[in-house]
């Protein structure tokens, strides 16, 4: 019996599933989502499962498969984004008032 969290039966060695995400493990192994489901279906011999539980415990806790965790980080980004473009338009505005600011000025004296 392996560790858990094994949540699934392990499918049978032929399962196209299952070689994909093998292969996926074999030729990313930080691949979140291969490790996932290589911990969950029980795919590895235990000591590979070890070290692969090891790894999904550690993705677990940052959060990667959590969406709401997801769905955060992609806002705050577009939030970043979105936060350095207004800043960027702010000083062009504060520029251009300030040129408008200037010409009225002069425009006074003459």
């Amino acid at each position: 019996m392996l560790p858990l969290p094994r949540k699934h039966l392990t499918p049978p060695v032929a399962d196209p599933t299952r070689a994909f995400y093998e292969s996926l493990l074999e030729e990313k192994p930080d691949s979140a989502i291969a490790v996932r489901f290589c911990v969950e279906h029980g795919v590895k011999p235990l000591e590979e499962h070890k070290k692969l539980l090891k790894k999904y415990n550690l993705l677990r806790e940052k959060g990667a498969f959590s969406v709401a965790t997801k769905i955060k980080r992609a806002l705050e980004r577009k939030g970043d984004k979105l936060g350095i473009k207004k800043e960027k338009k702010d000083k062009k505005e504060k520029k251009e008032k300030g040129s408008k600011e200037n010409a009225a000025q002069n425009s006074e004296k003459a």
